[in-house]
């Protein structure tokens, strides 16, 4: 009787055990998909650097996410074969302008 108890006992502990890391795995894990289905029509544009301006900042605007701001910083130095991260104002460069499809 004894043995069963203690069987019993492990296995309502075992029970609670599993329920407890669902519910915590459930509500604490957020999952973030991409839409993977978006799709962006690309263009460009000529932009005049204005004072301030930074390939960065260019890139908050314009960029599709935050995540994307190193890939855009990139292809507008690859567009206008820029070497270096300074940009000056008054001078132009060309943008790639992207538009969600609908």
């Amino acid at each position: 009787m004894r043995k069963e108890n203690i069987y019993n006992n492990n296995l309502m502990l075992t029970i609670f055990a599993i329920m407890f890391l669902c519910i915590f795995i459930i509500s604490g894990v957020k999952i973030v998909c991409a839409n993977q289905s978006t799709q962006y029509d690309k263009s460009f544009q000529s932009l005049e650097i204005r004072n301030g301006d930074s390939l960065l900042s260019i890139a908050k605007e314009y960029a599709i996410s935050e995540t994307e701001y190193d890939a855009y910083i990139n292809e507008v130095k690859s567009i206008n074969n820029l070497k270096s991260d300074t940009i000056h104002a008054g001078c132009y460069l060309v943008i790639p302008v992207y538009q969600e499809k609908y």
